[in-house]
């Protein structure tokens, strides 16, 4: 048996199909993408940063300052998830 026999081949127009999904939003729907994505991704590094930070290093005064960074980032996501959700 040839394990390549198992493999999908790859859609051609793949990326055609990406920018016209892409390039159909609302401007206002692709900047609450973008800014929740970057919202979260601050939000979860600051909050485990901060954790490690308190648990390994005993440094809770920059820990917990960091960790409460990242639940206000996160918690910003969600509001701006569900404002939008509200608003489509």
């Amino acid at each position: 048996m040839d394990p390549f026999s198992v493999v999908v081949e790859e859609d051609d127009d793949a990326g055609e199909r990406l920018a016209d999904g892409v390039g159909s939003l609302s401007s206002g729907t692709f900047r609450a993408f973008v800014v929740a994505l970057l919202l979260a991704q601050a939000g979860l590094f600051a909050a485990s940063l901060g954790l490690l930070l308190g648990w390994f290093r005993a440094q809770w005064l920059l820990g917990g300052a960091l960790f409460i960074g990242g639940i206000v980032a996160l918690a910003a996501t969600v509001g701006i998830v569900r404002w939008h959700a509200r608003q489509s």
